[in-house]
């Protein structure tokens, strides 16, 4: 996966990257309009349109990559960009489910029992890695990261509904082992101090 996200910056982000340098963007204003990309989505999941979605959903975490790239070029990388940009990440998290959660309630599917659990999930990924930093412990433990959990949502898009529900249960049951494994290893390394 690190190999991928590594081609990924070298031959798609930092051309982009520099062309928004070159416009003088500010990363805040890259982190505020993934929002919007994220709300566009939000009303293609909701209207069942999933390819449309996911090519939203894409630019939407691709802009999460531009803005830290950016403020690290620039030297303007402070803990209230940081701030801004964790928190409009679970919050584009969040609006996209929500869409594919009246999508599939539409349909009177029990996919959105699972959409709920994955929200939760996610939700757990990002607040217990916050935490063990906060304690000094960096949890880089699990598979289900915030670019994994993208990449299963883009190929259930493109797949459709139907492989989509299968994919939001693997989300929901891979956020939850990836919350236990780092509940597991923050207390181990705790108890090491």
């Amino acid at each position: 996966m690190t190999k991928i996200k590594e081609l990924g910056r070298r031959f798609f982000v930092r051309p982009i990257v520099g062309v928004l340098m070159a416009l003088h963007i500010h990363p805040n204003v890259i982190t505020l309009s993934s929002l919007v990309l994220a709300v566009v989505a939000f009303f293609f999941y909701k209207a069942g349109i999933f390819w449309a979605g996911a090519i939203f959903l894409f630019w939407c975490g691709i802009f999460d990559t531009f803005d830290g790239e950016i403020a690290r070029r620039r030297n303007m990388i402070s803990k209230l960009g940081g701030f801004l940009d964790s928190t409009i990440d679970r919050i584009n998290e969040f609006i996209v489910y929500l869409g594919l959660y009246f999508y599939y309630h539409a349909l009177g599917s029990n996919t959105q029992f699972w959409i709920l659990l994955a929200i939760f999930g996610s939700m757990m990924v990002s607040y217990t890695r916050a935490r063990a930093e906060g304690m000094g412990i960096s949890p880089q433990v699990g598979i289900f990261e915030r670019f994994t959990r993208i990449v299963l949502l883009i190929a259930g898009s493109i797949l459709g509904p139907g492989v989509m529900s299968y994919l939001i249960i693997v989300l929901a049951l891979g956020t939850a082992i990836t919350t236990l494994r780092r509940i597991v290893y923050v207390r181990a390394r705790s108890l090491e101090n």
